[in-house]
């Protein structure tokens, strides 16, 4: 396979002339400068990467089915995201057990899964959001370590409320498996927070939504930080950012890409079954009522945001409107999560490196996804 004539993204910037780009096996063998220079130029960088992504197509990742398994990482592949890390609403770690020994068992088509993502159970019922409150869980206790060690080689990424009863023991334990520490869906204070830092927790679960913000302790007339702040002047501390102009609306993208630079936000779709489908009812969850307007999915009562509906490929388009160049805005979607997950195959544009590649327009719009995994025989 050889894909002529396109500007080739790596690493935040964009060659200055068109690049002839060859794949053998799923992998890209060579880079070339290229003799053809089309009249309508395309970028191609690398397949984008979801670490936070509850499901799309009609289905959540953790009905634990082939059916869900599939419909997700279509859905995603479609819009150009090929891998992802599937993500569980705060759940009882005993029936979360049940689910990931099920999807243990589950083949992986289309897109790839790269592991999965716990929203919790130890998080803040001030600042649940969508999450089911009864399933939330206040306080780590070391018997809770087991479900870890005996789940960690598939569990990625734990979000967690630093003031939590035994955060910091939680995340020292994350961390000894390999497993990322979050903060997120927290009422914590920049104190707590940093105690976690100190221990390794280096991520902020879509920062500005459900996080907590400048607060006092009751009996105590001090102003804290709260995990948006402190993640803001937190070099150690990754931000997924749910760009769909709703969640996050323009000018607090703004402030978060000032802050924190474009290599150290990760774009995260938050998507919902409902992602992809029409305007209508659906679930978060396999339980949780959520309605989908077309534009993006709320609980059933209007009450609140339950998630996005929007694929990274389009956050990057919104971005690419806001001024943000397409290379920055590239690297948000894919770079800065492999490099954030430590994966060395994938991520950018490279010799060597697994020949997931999106083509898009001047307007950052999607124009083609390549899967590695066409070249190879896997479905795609």
């Amino acid at each position: 396979m050889k894909i002529n004539g396109v500007y080739v993204i790596s690493d935040g910037k964009t060659t200055s002339v068109p690049e002839d780009i060859t794949v053998k096996n799923g992998v890209i063998t060579a880079i070339e400068p290229s003799s053809e220079y089309p009249e309508k130029p395309l970028f191609a960088t690398a397949g984008f990467i979801d670490e936070h992504t509850h499901g799309g197509y009609g289905h959540d990742y953790f009905e634990a089915t082939q059916e869900a398994a599939d419909a997700v990482a279509k859905f995603h592949s479609d819009h150009g995201t090929t891998s992802f890390v599937a993500t569980a609403v705060a759940t009882k770690l005993e029936d979360l057990d049940i689910q990931i020994s099920k999807i243990r068992n589950l083949k992986h088509n289309y897109a790839d899964l790269l592991g999965l993502h716990m929203e919790g159970p130890f998080i803040s019922v001030k600042k649940k959001g969508a999450q089911p409150e009864e399933n939330i869980k206040a306080e780590y206790e070391t018997a809770d370590g087991k479900f870890f060690e005996k789940n960690a080689d598939l569990i990625r990424i734990v979000t967690l409320c630093p003031h939590a009863g035994n955060a910091e023991k939680l995340v020292e334990k994350l961390v000894s498996l390999g497993i990322k520490a979050h903060a997120g869906h927290d009422d914590s204070i920049e104190p707590e927070i940093l105690k976690c830092v100190e221990r390794g927790l280096d991520g902020a679960t879509h920062l500005y939504c459900a996080s907590s913000g400048l607060a006092r302790r009751k009996g105590d007339i001090t102003k804290y930080a709260g995990l948006n702040e402190t993640a803001l002047i937190t070099d150690s501390v990754h931000a997924e950012v749910i760009a769909d102009d709703i969640h996050i609306p323009r000018s607090i993208f703004t402030l978060i890409l000032k802050n924190k630079g474009y290599r150290r936000i990760m774009l995260v779709s938050d998507s919902l079954s409902a992602a992809g489908m029409p305007v209508g009812n659906y679930k978060l969850g396999t339980d949780i009522d959520i309605y989908n307007n077309g534009k993006v999915a709320l609980l059933a009562d209007f009450s609140a945001l339950a998630g996005s509906i929007t694929p990274i490929s389009k956050m990057v388009e919104i971005l690419v409107g806001y001024g943000v160049p397409i290379a920055e805005a590239c690297y948000m979607g894919n770079e800065a999560p492999a490099k954030h997950l430590g994966l060395q195959d994938r991520g950018t544009i490279a010799v060597g490196m697994r020949a997931d590649i999106c083509l898009l327009d001047e307007k950052g719009r999607l124009k083609k996804v390549i899967l590695a995994s066409s070249s190879t025989g896997k479905n795609s």
